[in-house]
């Protein structure tokens, strides 16, 4: 059991930066989220973030310098939910205190056939995080349990509360993003335990949109961080909240919304990735390499039909994700 631990440990410090919803995603989800709030409960969150340990390098110095004091309060809770990923940049003392690379996401596994879910074996997925080995072990259901019991926590000291109320709105984001809750495994190429293809980021893909272009080696990952949009100015995020809220209004999501479990919504997050994110071609691609493991797959070009179905289930994804957001801070 050690042993296995170890090397869960070690996969998960060796696998690259990943991220959920990109700013623009994570931003608008949080303006959703707030909007949902009483102006009282605004105010103490708010007043709560301002009291942040890193609230004049990572919020006072990014603010927008033409905000009005209603717009600075919405700014400083949606930078609140992209506080984690900018932990991601930190160096030194600052990393190792609040940089947690594995609380983004589970890999719960999308066996590519038969044969992978026979030979793949993967450990026990745990989320009380009560039972964490470590800290750093933590996946993204036992952060979110374990930051929302410190939030709410009177004895917690404030600006630890502050930081809890980030990784909060993150964290809520994070286990909506279909990638976030889904590895594949294969029997061949993805059967690395718990890894798999890495949420997608081992599938390359190219796309017309152009959601993609600062990316090295755009990967399928990626394009779910970015679908819901790429401009992060508060205007665009804004907007594009106000888009999302509208098109899914509270009401529309309410059978979903009775699922109040944060694991729920991550096996919500798995069903996603296995019958929208993993096509029948994806599956293919994936498939054809299996003879030959070690070599590259061929990239795989997104379609107007893979968009058509994509697009509306993020939208989706991310009104349940605000609306939930909301519940778990009101």
């Amino acid at each position: 059991m050690r042993f296995l631990v170890v090397l869960l440990l070690a996969a998960w410090m060796f696998t690259p930066t990943v991220l959920a919803w990109n700013p623009a995603g994570h931003m608008a989800i949080a303006s959703i989220a707030y909007d949902q709030l009483s102006e009282s409960r605004r105010q103490v969150l708010v007043a709560l973030l301002r009291e942040h340990p890193r609230f004049d390098e990572d919020f006072k110095s990014a603010m927008p310098p033409d905000l009005t004091a209603q717009q600075q309060d919405r700014w400083i809770f949606m930078r609140a939910s992209l506080w984690p990923d900018i932990a991601r940049g930190f160096q030194g003392p600052d990393q190792q205190l609040y940089n947690r690379p594995g609380w983004h996401y589970i890999d719960l596994p999308v066996y590519l056939d038969d044969k992978a879910r026979q030979k793949i074996h993967l450990p026990r997925f745990e989320f009380d995080y009560h039972k964490a080995t470590s800290e750093q072990s933590m996946n993204v259901v036992q952060a979110l349990t374990r930051a929302v019991d410190d939030l709410n926590n009177p004895a917690t000291p404030r600006p630890r509360r502050a930081v809890a109320l980030c990784w909060v709105l993150h964290l809520a984001s994070d286990i909506h993003q279909p990638l976030h809750g889904a590895a594949l495994f294969s029997a061949e190429r993805f059967r690395g335990i718990p890894i798999g293809d890495r949420g997608g980021n081992d599938i390359h893909v190219k796309e017309n949109e152009w959601l993609l272009t600062t990316y090295d080696n755009p990967n399928l990952h990626a394009l779910w961080d970015c679908i819901l949009g790429t401009d992060d100015s508060y205007d665009a995020a804004t907007t594009l909240a106000q888009q999302i809220a509208t098109e899914h209004p509270r009401r529309s999501l309410s059978d979903q919304l009775s699922r109040t479990a944060p694991q729920d919504w991550a096996y919500e997050s798995n069903d996603a990735a296995q019958k929208v994110v993993y096509t029948p071609q994806i599956r293919a691609v994936v498939e054809a390499g299996e003879a030959q493991p070690h070599k590259p797959l061929p990239v795989v070009e997104v379609t107007d039909d893979y968009f058509k179905a994509a697009r509306p289930l993020a939208q989706t994804r991310a009104a349940l994700a605000a609306y939930r957001t909301a519940a778990l801070l009101q």
